[in-house]
């Protein structure tokens, strides 16, 4: 991760080695990940997931029996590379059962994991993990216009819900998630990148501006289809950069503008390819957002703040994965926290769903051609 720190003169005297210090603390939060399991204790604060956990969990606070037992849906990349060969047989979470429209391509992982075929299913017959045991939580791996149904009928067939990021395709969805999950007594968390967080060693931050892209080159991607992803640049590419946003920030978005370039209509003729937005905080903090689904380059992240300012890639290059994730939620559900406090963003349902209702807010402001009062 490419990292550049300054700070400016300013009138009272600041300890740099302690504000570096701290700063490095702050963002290099996959640092500890290797020797985590192994390090952290019972006393330290578990990461802030906050309002997500609505009611009390089965296993709340209960000691560790045995590995919790994860279910993939959907086997795509994030499951295959990233989540599966790091979990199948770990001592804390490992992977128990598979849903997948592919039945070859189910048992065939099924085989290499050393998964029954009574744990794999289809989506027709998702349901029946009801009755399945090995199953606590419900990995969400499918396109975003998938995420409500199954993590609503997850809930419904009492597992824990994890899903990918961003959490749904609209808030009315999320807004479901998250009843559906309370209703049910629960947890529901969703993924999120790597990204920086702040640290008080800035000191009040002046302005925010971050960029990121994903270039979609391949015409049948499900990125592509308004119906399974929901959206375009802004919550395919955006999303990470509104939460960061709102973490630097540290302060409620009072309002937003926003505007959308197209430069192929075609392609994108129901997605938004390219956006840019201004984003006010109620500190007096302005972000600057720029997010595009046809351009592939590096991301950039500028803070500049009234002690000293950041220029980093983004999102972070780091080995925080969501194999990590999951052990993180694993052990939150259980009451017995993995890492420690502000080592990583929150997980939290509610946070997912504001970065939601962000984008919408984009979306009006585009559409209406004018700035949108937020709050």
């Amino acid at each position: 991760m490419a990292i550049r720190i300054s700070a400016p003169r300013i009138r009272k005297q600041i300890d740099m080695t302690n504000t570096r210090r701290e700063f490095l603390s702050a963002v290099s939060s996959a640092a500890v990940l290797g020797a985590v399991h192994t390090q952290v204790g019972a006393s330290e604060t578990p990461a802030r997931l906050g309002p997500a956990s609505l009611a009390p969990a089965r296993l709340a606070g209960a000691p560790l029996a045995g590995p919790f037992g994860i279910a993939l849906v959907g086997l795509g990349a994030q499951s295959t590379r990233n989540v599966g060969p790091l979990l199948a047989n770990h001592p804390l979470c490992r992977i128990s059962a598979l849903v997948s429209g592919d039945a070859s391509k189910a048992q065939a992982y099924a085989k290499a994991w050393s998964i029954d075929r009574s744990h794999v299913y289809d989506y027709e017959s998702f349901d029946r993990i009801v009755a399945d045991d090995a199953i606590d939580i419900v990995y969400l791996a499918v396109p975003t216009g998938m995420h409500c149904e199954l993590a609503v009928r997850a809930a419904e067939a009492g597992k824990h819900v994890f899903c990918e990021s961003p959490m749904a395709t609209d808030s009315v969805e999320c807004r479901k998630m998250i009843d559906a999950s309370s209703r049910h007594s629960r947890r529901l968390a969703v993924a999120s990148a790597p990204l920086a967080l702040s640290s008080k060693c800035f000191g009040t931050i002046a302005s925010i501006d971050a960029a990121q892209s994903l270039r979609i080159d391949q015409p049948n991607s499900w990125r592509l289809d308004r119906a399974l992803c929901g959206g375009g640049a802004v919550l395919q590419a955006g999303i990470d950069v509104l939460r960061t946003s709102r973490l630097w920030a540290g302060s409620d978005p009072v309002w937003i503008i926003a505007q959308e370039t197209k430069t192929d209509a075609r392609k994108f003729a129901s997605l938004d390819e390219s956006v840019t937005w201004t984003l006010g905080f109620a500190n007096g903090t302005i972000a600057h957002g720029a997010v595009s689904l046809n351009y592939k380059g590096q991301g950039h992240l500028r803070v500049q703040g009234q002690l000293a300012s950041l220029s980093s890639e983004f999102p972070s290059q780091s080995k925080w994965s969501r194999a990590d994730q999951l052990l993180a939620f694993a052990g939150w559900i259980q009451g017995k926290p993995v890492i420690p406090d502000n080592r990583f963003n929150p997980l939290d349902a509610h946070e997912a769903l504001q970065d939601v209702v962000l984008a919408e807010a984009i979306f009006r402001s585009i559409h209406e051609r004018r700035q949108v009062q937020l709050g």
